[in-house]
Formats: structure tokens, sequence, C-alpha cells
């Protein structure tokens, strides 16, 4: 199948780089060029921004109302296309089938709920204590121009909680998708274009290098605020660049999945294998570090040895795949070098742990489970991201909880127990944003406030919050009081 030719979305325009360079899209899976896109520099990063810069006050006036049935005209045509987008995003980003049929499952809700969040969001009224003839008015007002830069590992679902609903809360958007999965951004502006959201303000910039492209719009003085999900060295860089810019950081977690000697056994290898192996392990909030508890060790790495084995790894288009390839082969090197790692340091591999071959990339995985990994390996202390489960001793809670906390770290967190007083110690000391008791890690909602702590990130997405981020609080003060004259 001959690749597709596809466009930048510049002030409501379909448009090449202005340098006239292109690159190409190619599926870890099969190893096929899918599409040719244009590679943006900083000058179309300039065009998209001025294009947003003219319409922020066009969008800023469309009544609330308006704006959500707009939302509501997006997700329907999302809907109507939603079997050809999941294929899609299986090819470029190698997650199964299943998989990204749930992730397009999972953008109506996140859409449609934020828009109803942003009919009903409230300001506030309050009577002074100093001068009490004031009344304190406390409304909502959009910044302007937000930047949107997302990674690769959630190509529909992480563009879809921050480019509409930036439009909802009434801005311009300037939007970036990673370079290895824009196919399913360049959809998801096709689909906004045909909604009928208003020229300018939705563009789209493309280009094979995220540092310059992003670059380039974390520095733009006419961009008031970015969403940024990905790497925490990157985010760091953002807060170097950006000045004093609106900025909602979702970084990387270290996810520790601690198993305690009194919990469900085969809920907790349920729970941990899940995490572990859910889209190859590439997901912020995957199942990182499996703590258990020494007592039940033995047992618990029988059990999860034998779930894993049972993972099928293939091709994602196939609906019995269980395990598809992983996005990158920077990222299948940085897997090879963590278990390599704790191999040298002594700990045992005892499923998997090597590419696979046989399939049309050599980024296909097998599901690992390595063994006897100490708090002093690369597991403990940076992302793998792969379909790996390292499991680490420990002989109390007190010595889990340190070893969850030494990581820079802290998104999400976990722990299998059936003693309440010992969920609630794991829950008050544990740095983490979000800590999920007998569940797993690799757990999601759409409206709580979502982020992490340390590393991890900075401000919160979900829900009002999503919203919250991209707008200022302004207060207006009246005097009540009596009129000039009056009698």
């Amino acid at each position: 199948m001959e690749p597709e030719h596809l466009k930048m979305y510049i002030g409501g325009e379909w448009v090449d780089a202005e340098s006239g360079d292109t690159f190409e899209v190619k599926s870890p899976a099969t190893g096929e060029v899918l599409a040719i896109l244009p590679n943006g520099g900083p000058e179309d990063v300039k065009r998209a921004v001025d294009a947003a810069n003219d319409a922020k006050e066009r969008v800023a006036s469309i009544p609330i109302p308006e704006r959500a049935k707009l939302m509501y005209r997006l997700v329907e045509i999302i809907k109507q296309n939603s079997e050809k987008f999941a294929r899609e995003c299986t090819l470029e980003q190698g997650k199964p089938i299943r998989e990204s049929i749930g992730e397009l499952a999972d953008v109506e809700p996140n859409i449609l709920q934020q828009a109803e969040d942003m009919i009903r969001l409230e300001g506030s009224i309050h009577v002074p204590i100093v001068k009490h003839e004031m009344r304190l008015l406390s409304v909502w007002e959009p910044l302007g121009v937000i930047g949107v830069i997302t990674p690769w590992n959630f190509p529909w679902l992480l563009p879809t909680e921050c480019v509409p609903q930036a439009f909802m809360a009434g801005n311009a958007v300037v939007f970036k998708p990673a370079e290895t999965t824009p196919i399913s951004g360049v959809r998801l502006v096709q689909c906004m274009e045909k909604a009928g959201f208003p020229k300018g303000s939705v563009n789209l910039v493309l280009g094979e290098s995220g540092p310059i492209v992003g670059g380039s719009l974390v520095e733009h003085p006419n961009v008031d605020g970015i969403c940024f999900t990905g790497e925490s060295a990157t985010a760091e860089e953002i807060t170097r660049r950006a000045g004093m810019k609106r900025l909602v950081l979702e970084c990387g977690g270290l996810g520790p999945l601690i198993v305690l000697d009194d919990a469900s056994l085969e809920k907790a290898v349920s729970d941990t294998v899940y995490g572990c192996t859910y889209n190859a392990g590439q997901v912020c909030v995957a199942n990182e570090r499996i703590l258990v508890h020494e007592r039940i060790h033995d047992k618990f790495l029988e059990l999860t040895s034998r779930e894993v084995k049972r993972k099928k790894l293939g091709n994602p288009l196939i609906e019995e795949t269980d395990v598809g390839p992983l996005n990158n082969e920077p990222l299948a090197e940085k897997v090879e070098r963590h278990i390599e790692d704790a191999r040298e340091k002594g700990a045992k591999v005892v499923v998997g742990g090597r590419r696979a071959s046989g399939f049309q990339t050599m980024l296909y995985f097998e599901p690992t489970v390595v063994d006897n990994v100490t708090p002093d390996m690369l597991f403990n202390k940076e992302e793998t991201f792969g379909p790996v489960a390292p499991i680490i001793s420990f002989s109390d809670l007190d010595e889990a909880i340190e070893i969850a906390n030494s990581s820079k770290y802290g998104l999400s967190a976990a722990v299998h127990t059936n003693d309440i007083t010992k969920a609630f110690r794991f829950a008050e000391r544990i740095k983490a944003g979000q800590v999920i008791i007998n569940d797993t890690v690799c757990l999601w909602e759409y409206q709580h406030p979502w982020g992490g702590m340390k590393k991890s990130g900075l401000g919160r997405m979900g829900g009002k919050y999503s919203l919250q981020a991209m707008m200022e609080q302004k207060t207006i003060l009246i005097n009540v009081g009596r009129s000039p004259g009056a009698p």
C-alpha cells in the first residue's frame, strides 16, 4: 500500500512545511512506511502561533454552549470513523487492536464529560472581611494561546485530554503530536475541522525533531500556556525555556506495586501482570516495580511467571494478541540495558528477557519477569517502559515504603493488603499523586485531579482541573454601599 501524504493545519488550511522537507512514519509492527508528513521547523511554529493569536479573541467570545456543541459534533465524527482510527493507531503505535479500540472508546467520555464540566464551571462571590460594602466576584477567563505537546504511547487519548479541552476553555491551540505517531493527531484535527471548529482555533504542526518544533513552541512569546505529557527530562527543559507561561506537565512514573503478606494473592498477580504488559508496559503508570513481602515471594513468583508466559506476543492486528511490539528502537535498547544491568548485579531473568525473532521488525520484546531485583539497579531508578515485571523482596511495610519513596518519581502507587490500617498507613506515607488500594498501579479516571509529585509533573489534569489549568482566575470587586448623595 502506498504511504499517505499528510499535511499540517495552520489558520484553517492544510499546508506543507515552509522548508518543503518531509519525514516518514514507519510501523513498529510491520516496518512499512505508513505516511509521509511535513517536517516542520521554527518558521512553521511561528505561522501556527500567529494564526492562533489572531483567532484567540474570536474563540473566547464563542458562548460556552456553542463550544460544547462543537465538542458533541467532534465526538460523533470520531465515533463514525473509530474502526479505521483504531487500526491506524495499532499500526503506528504497535499496541494490540483490542487496546486501540479501547483507547478510541475512552475518547468520547473524556471529551463529553469535560464539555459538561465547562458548562457547569462555577465562580464564587464573597463578602470581604476588611471593607464590608465590597463584594468580591471570582470568574474564569481563558489564557489565550495554548501549546499542546503529546507523546506516542496514547496517540488518541492524550491529545483528547488537552486539545479539545483547551478550546472548550476558550483558548486557541497549537498542537504538536509525537513524531512516531503523528497520523492519529492529523486525524483528530481533520475531525475538528469537519465538526466546524473556527479557522485558527486549532493548529497542527508536525516535525521529526521534537526538540526543534516543541522547543520553538515552548519559547514563543505569544504562547500563554503549555500542556505537555512526556519524559521528566524534557519537562525540566520546558520549565527552563518557557519563562512564566502557565505549565501543566504530566511526566514519567516508576510506579511501585506493593504486595503484603496478607494480600489476596490471585488478585495481586492479575493486577501485576496487567500493569506490566498493558501496551507492552509503555505507560507512565505501568507497574514499574513489584515489591513483594518475603513470606509470599516464592508463591507470587510462581504464579506471576505462569501468567506472563500465557501472554501472547504477536501481530497487534490479530484479536488474540496480548502484547505487540515496542514503539521505537531507542526504547527497545533501553529495556535491554535495564535487563543487562540487573543481570550483572545478580538478578535472575525467570521469563523472557530478550527480543523475539520471526516478526517483521525487531521491536517485539518478550514479556519478562526478573527476580532478585535490588534497589541499586536501574529498574529502581529509571522508567523501563517495557513489558517487564522486576520483583523486589521486602521484610515489612516500612521497608517497602522506603524503597518506593526512594525514586525521583511520584506519579502512581498501589498496595495490596486486607488490613485497612496498613492500607491507610501506606496511602498517607507514599509520595505519589495517585495512591491505589487493591488494584493495579496502571489506573486512570476522567474526573479526578490527575498528576504527580517530585519529578512526575506539575499541575493537575482531568475533569474541571484540566479546564482550570488552561484558564486564569480573575477577581472583580464591586462597591455596593450607598451611592454618593443618597439619603
